[in-house]
């Protein structure tokens, strides 16, 4: 597996994999825009130099700090230690621009992503209530931050 900086050939594979994983996934649409930021940041795994990705993370950063909007890894890929390599390659990649902190919301029932986030040392600093709608119900969000 290859952790590299997201290039805009990457884009209609990070949106299958948000159509596949999100309840709220961000369109194709929404990606191009989003990547066209000045502090947009976005990484990929691939399994080969010229394959689509396994997964990614996309980051708005500035000021010193970062936000990370959007993680997943394709079904096929999961517990596979796809996103924990991605985002190890994150902190260093955020760290080496001057990104001092990066912060997260997880929705307070998402278990195995609030596992990988404790494990890397994200800590909670927060919560949103009623952050996350799915169908009738509002899920609360923890706010989680970490020094890189």
């Amino acid at each position: 597996m290859i952790p590299a900086p997201l290039a805009s050939r990457h884009l209609p594979a990070v949106a299958a994999i948000e159509t596949a994983q999100l309840p709220s996934p961000i369109s194709l649409r929404e990606l191009h825009e989003m990547a066209s930021r000045p502090g947009f940041r976005g990484f990929v795994t691939l399994p080969s130099a010229d394959a689509d990705p396994l997964g990614y993370a996309l980051v708005l950063a500035g000021g010193g700090a970062a936000d990370l909007v959007s993680v997943a890894v394709a079904p096929a890929a999961l517990r596979r230690g796809v996103a924990t390599r991605l985002l190890l390659y994150v902190f260093d990649a955020l760290a080496t621009e001057g990104v001092e902190e990066l912060c997260l919301e997880v929705a307070i029932d998402n278990a195995p992503a609030r596992a990988l986030y404790d494990r890397l040392k994200f800590v909670e600093v927060g919560r949103r209530p009623g952050y996350y709608r799915r169908d009738r119900e509002l899920i609360d969000a923890l706010v989680m931050r970490r020094v890189l």
